[in-house]
């Protein structure tokens, strides 16, 4: 009975250590002036998560390569928020040289920004069981894009296999744990893809009409089974409903004359019941989520320099990050590093982001 107890407290993810050193790196943060007094005791107010993939999740195979998932924000306070807890996905590779501490996410001229590229030519187990978590554990019960982004790849539906299946072949053990996992978290009869939609203007140029009238959007095929939610303004609404029909997969949410992000999201919550949400709309809609005091955390897989991506263009508009913009000099602007996790050559890294307490909570 003893030897069962010393293996089992040996395999156990020190969770309290985590949160502390997580903690006092907030508290140094203040004492040097880096971090005001109020945002640390909204961080510490929000707490944060930790989730043991062995004890908790039962997948011992994936715990090998992630012991463990954290989360930038506790239950409680999650429970308490009037519009989901906002998380991103991105990957992002080091640019221009080895240890330059720039890191894009996209390159220029290239379908869907080159990511096969930026990971050195295939998708890397790192990522794919990072993004894999992403969706089960942070997006488990909606995942928002925008119509754009959906439109980029219309043909395919964003699910955690999208990632998971690369596994499938050379890592069937890992690919097994996460389908479990997918058993236990994602219902699919609770489950949203939450389209959103800003203008007319942005309808004409993703040609969604056309392409929905042809039956080739994979989110909106009714055999698919996959319900969907439209996230726009009432004029949008009254131009869009007349194809795209409300059904029993497709509901809108109207905001209003004006497009209201955050109107959108409460509604989000109190209608449908989400209380996490995956943004997946891209960098330009993440940032602008964040200037609202509405995203909670980014979720970034780091990848070494490729040298074949010197061959392609990458300007300002690519980078995601740099060594020493954030507040604790990680990689992103006005965030903190909250977790790192070393997956051989890559890295798994959380980033948070201080949450507007009077939207959020109000």
């Amino acid at each position: 009975m003893y030897l069962l107890l010393c293996f089992y407290i040996k395999n156990l993810v020190d969770s309290d250590s985590i949160k502390k050193n997580y903690f006092d790196k907030l508290r140094l943060l203040v004492e040097n002036n880096l971090l005001d007094y109020r945002t640390f005791t909204h961080y510490e107010k929000r707490g944060i998560k930790i989730y043991d993939i062995k004890m908790d999740l039962k997948c011992n195979h994936l715990s090998k390569i992630i012991p463990y998932i954290a989360i930038g924000a506790s239950d409680e306070f999650v429970s308490k928020m009037s519009v989901p807890y906002q998380a991103t996905s991105f990957i992002a590779a080091e640019a221009f040289s080895p240890n330059s501490g720039i890191f894009a996410f996209k390159l220029l001229g290239l379908r869907g920004g080159g990511v096969t590229l930026l990971t050195g030519g295939s998708r890397k187990v790192g990522d794919n069981i990072f993004a894999s978590l992403h969706r089960m554990i942070v997006g488990n019960q909606a995942i928002l894009v925008t119509v754009n982004n959906m439109m980029e790849n219309y043909g395919q539906i964003w699910s955690w296999d999208f990632f998971g299946n690369h596994l499938k072949e050379q890592h069937p053990a890992i690919y097994s744990d996460l389908l479990n996992l997918s058993k236990k978290f994602v219902h699919p009869d609770n489950f949203y893809f939450v389209i959103s939609i800003r203008s007319v203007e942005s309808i004409a140029v993703s040609q969604l009409v056309e392409f929905y009238e042809k039956n080739k959007i994979a989110m909106l095929n009714p055999k698919n089974n996959q319900k969907v939610i439209i996230l726009t303004s009432s004029t949008v609404y009254a131009y869009l409903s007349k194809t795209i029909k409300e059904s029993n997969l497709i509901t809108y949410i109207d905001t209003g004359e004006k497009f209201d992000i955050r109107k959108g999201l409460w509604i989000l919550r109190k209608k449908h019941g989400v209380k996490y949400l995956l943004n997946d709309g891209g960098r330009k809609m993440s940032e602008s989520i964040r200037a609202a005091g509405l995203l909670g955390e980014e979720r970034v897989t780091l990848e070494p320099f490729n040298p074949a991506t010197l061959d392609y263009a990458i300007d300002d508009t690519c980078i995601l990050g740099k060594k020493g913009w954030g507040i604790d000099s990680s990689e992103l602007r006005s965030s903190i590093l909250l977790d790192s996790l070393k997956i051989d050559d890559e890295k798994a890294n959380v980033y948070v982001y201080p949450l507007d307490e009077s939207t959020v909570l109000g």
